[in-house]
């Protein structure tokens, strides 16, 4: 790697990803990025030995600790491991690494945060497969958390990102939930703090399984958006919440500490 060139890693936190893995690994364009890692969470089938046979640099979590709790192991090791542009996207296919070159080249020109686009209309996510009763709600969701937040961003509820390590010093992710809201409580982050959001398109699948969280985890992930945007409005307003306090420690050192989580 060039001297002073930012070391890009992608991270691909996994939970039961056998079936899957192998083929995205062998069609994700490797040549984009300096380094990739998994990090496997307590799965029950065989993917954290599948990943080190097909030489990716692989962790296991001992215990099942949640995706959001995933993500926050796995960025530490991203950024412990001297990564300053991470990738998060899901080994299960759902989204394609077709975003990749655009989102970094949207880093390289400024942003500190990078989001796929899923769509632009709600016939668009029918044709890709998307459940029926899930789209009603997304718009609905999407259409209040861009009024109270601010932003013009038009899917705030997608799983590919594109961090980078100022993103990362600046909110304190790690005080984050370990489920599904973490995503979520990291853009609401983000943009209290002013960083720099874009997004650019991303394509998808939405077949058999691929099809996003279940009607219980929607309906809870659904409702937990609002406890953010209260949180948000409240910090507005100068009353205190852990999610919006600015980090009072290095990065690095976060990073080393939930790296070693399990």
């Amino acid at each position: 790697m060039e001297k002073n060139k930012p070391k890009i890693i992608a991270v691909l936190i996994a939970y039961n990803a056998e079936k899957t893995l192998e083929e995205f690994y062998k069609d994700f364009p490797k040549n984009l990025v300096d380094e990739i890692i998994l990090v496997d969470d307590a799965s029950k089938d065989n993917t954290f030995e599948l990943a080190k046979k097909l030489g990716i640099n692989a962790y296991r979590n001992p215990v099942n600790l949640g995706y959001g709790g995933n993500m926050k192991r796995a960025l530490g090791i991203a950024l412990a491991r001297g990564g300053d542009i991470l990738i998060d996207i899901h080994p299960d296919g759902e989204y394609k690494p077709s975003a990749i070159p655009l989102a970094i080249k949207k880093v390289q020109e400024g942003s500190e945060f990078v989001l796929g686009k899923r769509f632009d209309s709600f016939k668009e996510l029918l044709a890709k497969g998307m459940y029926w009763w899930k789209i009603p709600p997304l718009f609905l969701m999407t259409s209040i958390n861009q009024v109270v937040l601010g932003t013009k961003i038009k899917d705030l509820h997608q799983g590919f990102r594109v961090y980078t390590k100022k993103l990362l010093e600046n909110v304190s992710f790690e005080e984050n939930s370990d489920k599904y809201l973490f995503s979520f409580e990291l853009i609401a982050q983000a943009l209290h703090h002013g960083i720099k959001i874009d997004q650019v398109p991303v394509e998808t699948e939405y077949s058999g399984k691929k099809r996003g969280a279940s009607f219980k985890s929607s309906i809870i992930y659904f409702s937990g958006t609002f406890k953010v945007l209260s949180y948000f409005l409240l910090r507005k307003v100068g009353l205190g919440n852990k999610l919006f306090k600015k980090p009072t420690e290095d990065v690095l050192k976060r990073a080393e500490k939930l790296a070693n989580l399990v």
